[in-house]
């Protein structure tokens, strides 16, 4: 792990030295970059098949990646290595083989774990980081891969849970920085406020509630839907500053112009993609009005 002092030298890092020019630019190359990526992953998510398998294990790998990169800390250069094409391996096979059910997704994960394990075992580097890291970034992409190919309307629901997270991400910026109000978590993120916490809910609920409207859900099902998933990928989006501020760095890479990396930009949608599957999968009785999207 990264010293104390490391960590603490992350205030560098704090947007509030940036000039107002430079932070409205990089508001204007995320809003542009967003505007590319999002009707792309769209248009995967409703063509499904090997569109999706195919633009689905390339995030799997970079993510993969970016989390050797970060937190791998093995001092032997073939381990690290290794260890790259290990994590990059698991999340792909995750992926490709996720239409064989979520327990086959899980299953590759766990092998992933055991074998970085010992590869950082080997290489002197931190066990815990990197078994935890080959779930972390192979269980969310297969199950969003899962979850597309569940059933006939699998495509309804994974493109709810798309637009669930979107609207939690864009209520929670624009709430921030509109409110302010007191810092949600100082130790983990130091833009994140509870105004914007809410502001995240409320535009989820509203999401759910819309996708019910058209899909014919019922109402307050997909409403507490909407909020539960808001919950999650909120939670998801602070353990990833939580493992950057541990690291020490502030974006996992630079892959996605004005957003960082892959891990940056979907760190709030892998934790819903998980959720929404463990629902789908063992808790189908606790949203009676999920039966729509999962053809039941």
């Amino acid at each position: 792990m990264r010293s104390g002092g490391a960590i603490d030298g992350l205030a560098a890092l704090a947007p509030e030295g940036r000039s107002k020019g430079s932070g409205r630019r990089e508001i204007m190359l995320r809003v542009a970059t967003a505007l590319i990526l999002a009707p792309l992953g769209l248009w995967a998510v409703y063509a499904g098949g090997i569109a999706l398998v195919l633009a689905t294990a390339a995030c799997g790998v970079v993510a993969a990646f970016e989390w050797t990169r970060m937190a791998s800390q093995a001092d032997v250069a073939w381990v690290r290595w290794a260890q790259y094409a290990t994590l990059g391996l698991t999340s792909a096979t995750a992926v490709v083989f996720a239409h064989n059910g979520l327990e086959t997704v899980a299953l590759f994960a766990l092998i992933g774990c055991a074998i970085t394990a010992g590869l950082a075992f080997l290489g002197k580097g931190s066990i815990s980081s990197m078994a935890f890291g080959a779930i972390y970034t192979s269980l969310p992409f297969g199950c969003f891969v899962w979850i597309r190919e569940l059933a006939t309307q699998g495509q309804l629901l994974l493109i709810a849970v798309l637009i669930i997270v979107w609207m939690t991400d864009i209520g929670a910026y624009f709430a921030g920085r509109g409110f302010g109000g007191p810092l949600l978590s100082p130790k983990d993120s130091p833009n994140k406020t509870w105004t914007g916490a809410i502001g995240a809910l409320v535009c989820a609920g509203l999401a759910g509630a819309a996708v019910a409207r058209a899909g014919g859900g019922d109402f307050s099902h997909w409403l507490l839907f909407g909020l539960a998933l808001s919950v999650v990928a909120q939670t998801g989006d602070l353990l990833e500053s939580r493992f950057k501020r541990l690291y020490g760095v502030k974006d996992t890479s630079g892959f996605i112009p004005g957003h960082g990396g892959v891990l940056d930009r979907l760190d709030g949608l892998m934790a819903a993609t998980v959720g929404a599957a463990l629902v789908a999968r063992f808790l189908p009785a606790m949203a009676p009005a999920l039966t729509l999207a999962l053809g039941q």
